[in-house]
């Protein structure tokens, strides 16, 4: 996660943040530049993993089909508290010290884990990785906050233990005051399955960010993790889960970035036990006390390098973003910001860490398992997680999990899983590819195995002002290509658009025009036939309409809250709250969240309430977007349902601070000042299932029976029973329909 006060220095000596805002600009404009991309088939090719498609736990069932990840985490702060047997957690500075149920409230053993696998089995992401507790204590109850005057060992807090030493149980006793890992690990196998099953968990994280654990825990872990603590529990816990599991692939350290990565923690204890100047820095030494007991052990004890990377020099604004990802792979690269000022000796920071896996631990993977550049609202969020990706790529990286996001960076990563809605993606072998100019644009090409008679080619273009003239020279390659398809994020849309389908190439030369600020994938095939039938963005063709609210008072209900009027439910896409969030004791930093509020049905009639969550950070004119999906939850259940009511209650449910943190009383208060609700628009008449110009109880009946599976029933145009707009037709379009019909 974003540590704050850890980063505080040194963003006090970084520029101000510059703000930008980016402009709808076309191809067509007259400022243009020229960049020749060279894409060499016959060069050096590398197997691309798939696992660097991943995010960390998402419950967005939109965002998990839309973008289609490959990965999984469920990783975070809260994690390394988190009680398997009781569901119990401490959120630590976070949020109070709270020990309570926010993880589950469900009393079943390893509850979140369960819930974990069944949703990223749901969604087909292949890999799920979780995390185990390290640290010596985890959350003993769910009675809230943690006096200082019960950091552990208390009775707010059960101990942790890597090996049980007698006979496992599926009912863990929960009142010895311990916890043990290998058996936790047994009860994930046992319910599951080992990490070769379907439903399995693949990864063991040993804990999340070590290195903060007296900062982030203080009531758990009071003291600085020292080398050799966290050398001998990475061990003990490796051998303990390998024992019960050995399929399963051990991540470890978690470094939280660039410092951990020197010296672990802040302190003496690094130059302690690096007196001799063996090691380059602290990642050095990890790997080689693994690699000496794995040779001990006769057992690989880490799998996988595990290290977390957040941008410093993003955060300065849209034009660092933009270069941002430089700072992992380019020599020579001075990003701005202390890293660029102060660690040069270590950039590009992947080949270095690279080289100390080669160096001490050679087969070790790497894996970056929380990262972000920033820019969920911006182009220059999607050109950077399309370059980071790429980088990836590049870099061998074998597992990514993105951290957070939206909008702008879920298009960037989009552009690799699913740039089409059609399934279409990057190609699994990175063949070589280079640019005149990186800081101007940034491509990676792929192939499919080596088939290379498709080529997928991934482009930015970071100018803010320009659009690209480019030149992609295709060389070496048996095939001759005929046509490429351009797909582009840009200007004020996070959609991924076709802008251009290119039929004039010569010479296995594409020549094509990317608009300023942007980030494509350009599709090139030896067979034309390939794009045939695609129909081009057309920036006239209304797709979405938007009612906006600026008179809130006239929102407010009998609760207090501002109510939001909702009038086409089926084609709702998105609401984007706008608030000034004030703090009574004068924070620097926090925030509040709460959930969008509806009453709805699902097919089978059901009506529930439900929540859709949205959050705002502290500061004048903070926004929140919330996405529509026509799913639900229930009871813990994700299912297909529609706002029956016609209205949506804003609730505040929390807040926390700066102040708040310091445990000094602060109230955050958010006053809301603007909402937009969104709708999509669509281009056939809704309900016209027959396809004969008009609606009425014809199309129901046909859309009955079609549902029934009525045989040799068929459907003239199924895209206008899509009522919910969810791409798929079930029993809520023909509910949605019927009601139409009464309606009149």
């Amino acid at each position: 996660m974003i540590h704050f006060k850890r980063c505080a220095v040194f963003l006090a000596a970084l520029a101000l943040p510059m703000t930008i805002v980016p402009q709808t600009i076309t191809a067509a404009d007259s400022n243009q530049y020229a960049m020749n991309i060279t894409v060499d088939l016959s060069g050096e090719q590398k197997a691309i993993s798939p696992y660097i498609y991943g995010m960390n736990k998402y419950d967005d069932a939109s965002v998990l089909d839309d973008v289609r990840i490959s990965a999984v985490r469920q990783g975070g702060n809260r994690l390394t508290a988190y009680n398997w047997e009781t569901n119990a957690s401490n959120a630590g500075e976070d949020w109070k010290h709270s020990s309570d149920s926010f993880m589950s409230s469900s009393n079943e053993p390893a509850a979140c884990v369960q819930e974990f696998s069944n949703i990223a089995v749901k969604h087909d992401i292949p890999y799920r990785l979780t995390t185990l507790q390290m640290a010596g204590y985890v959350a003993a109850d769910k009675y809230g906050s943690v006096s200082e005057a019960e950091t552990a060992p208390s009775s707010r807090w059960n101990t942790v233990k890597f090996t049980k030493g007698s006979a496992f149980s599926m009912a863990p006793d929960l009142t010895d005051g311990t916890v043990y890992m290998d058996e936790y690990v047994n009860y994930i196998v046992n319910t599951l399955g080992d990490a070769g099953s379907p439903t399995g968990i693949q990864g063991y994280s040993l804990d999340n960010e070590p290195a903060l654990w007296q900062s982030t825990h203080p009531r758990m872990h009071p003291n600085a993790v020292t080398v050799t603590e966290l050398s001998e529990k990475s061990i003990e816990l490796a051998k303990a889960v390998k024992s019960v599991d050995s399929k399963a692939e051990i991540f470890g350290p978690a470094l939280y970035g660039y410092t951990a990565y020197d010296h672990l923690a802040d302190g003496d204890d690094w130059n302690a036990a690096n007196s001799d100047g063996k090691y380059h820095w602290y990642i050095d030494k990890y790997l080689d006390d693994m690699k000496q007991a794995s040779d001990e052990a006769g057992v690989r004890l880490l799998d996988v390098l595990d290290i977390h990377y957040y941008t410093e020099s993003g955060r300065n604004g849209t034009e660092d973003r933009l270069q941002s990802v430089r700072t992992l792979y380019e020599k020579g690269f001075v990003e701005n910001s202390w890293i660029g000022q102060w660690c040069q000796v270590n950039i590009p920071i992947l080949p270095t860490i690279q080289n100390s896996i080669d160096t001490y631990y050679p087969g070790t993977k790497l894996a970056i398992t929380e990262y972000n550049f920033g820019g969920d609202d911006e182009v220059s969020g999607a050109i950077a997680q399309a370059e980071a990706l790429g980088c990836y790529a590049d870099a061998n990286v074998y597992f990514a999990t993105l951290w957070g996001g939206s909008d702008y960076i879920f298009s960037g990563m989009k552009l690799y899983t699913n740039y089409d809605g059609n399934g279409g993606h990057f190609g699994d072998t990175l063949v070589p590819t280079v640019t005149d100019d990186v800081s101007l644009a940034s491509s990676y090409s792929a192939i499919s195995g080596k088939d290379d008679s498709q080529v997928t080619v991934v482009l930015t273009n970071k100018s803010l002002t320009d659009a690209e003239n480019a030149s992609i020279q295709l060389k070496n390659s048996s095939s001759k290509y005929q046509a490429a398809a351009v797909y582009a994020v840009y200007g004020d849309s996070t959609d991924i658009r076709l802008i251009d389908i290119v039929d004039d190439i010569s010479g296995n030369t594409v020549n094509v025009t990317l608009p300023a600020y942007s980030a494509a994938m350009i599709v090139v095939s030896d067979d034309a036939s390939d794009f045939e039938g695609l129909a081009l963005y057309d920036p006239d063709k209304i797709t979405e309409r938007t009612e906006t609210f600026t008179d809130i008072d006239s929102l407010i209900n009998k609760n207090g809250n501002v109510e939001i009027p909702i009038t086409d439910a089926a084609n709702l896409k998105k609401i984007i709250l706008t608030a000034d969030v004030t703090s009574s004791a004068g924070s620097s930093y926090g925030g509040v969240g709460g959930g969008l509020c509806v009453d709805v049905e699902s097919a089978d009639g059901t009506q529930f309430w439900s929540s859709k969550g949205f959050s705002i950070d502290l500061g004048s004119g903070k926004t929140a977007t919330v996405t529509f999906d026509g799913t639900f939850t229930n009871d813990e259940e994700t299912v297909e349902a529609v706002i029956y009511d016609g209205k949506v209650e804003v609730q505040k449910w929390w807040d926390y601070s700066e102040k708040q943190e310091q445990e000094i009383a602060d109230t955050l208060t958010m006053k809301i000042t603007n909402v937009q609700v969104i709708y999509a628009v669509s281009d056939t008449l809704q309900g016209d299932v027959n396809a004969d110009g008009k609606f009425d109880i014809a199309d129901a009946v046909l859309l009955q029976k079609w549902l029934l599976a009525v045989p040799d029933t068929k459907l003239a145009d199924w895209k206008a029973g899509d009522l919910d707009g969810n791409g798929r037709l079930n029993a809520i379009d023909l509910t949605l329909m019927k009601r139409k019909l009464l309606k009149g």
